[in-house]
């Protein structure tokens, strides 16, 4: 898709939901969730995701 770049994702799918880290390559996500392994309680899960260029091209400033 033009314009679009993949990350992936490592997450929990507890009641918050929460991002634990954003990686360029699905190896890169799989080590960390394995770090995680025991620290998170349902284990961390990882997948990947597509988003717009400008969102990863270190000089678009994103405030949440």
């Amino acid at each position: 898709m033009i314009g679009m770049r993949s990350v992936w994702i490592v997450f929990d799918d507890e009641e918050t939901m929460s991002v634990l880290g954003v990686f360029d390559t699905e190896d890169e996500a799989e080590n960390y969730a394995g770090e995680l392994f025991g620290i998170v309680p349902q284990g961390a899960k990882y997948a990947e995701y597509s988003v717009p260029w400008r969102l990863t091209d270190r000089s678009t400033a994103i405030i949440i």
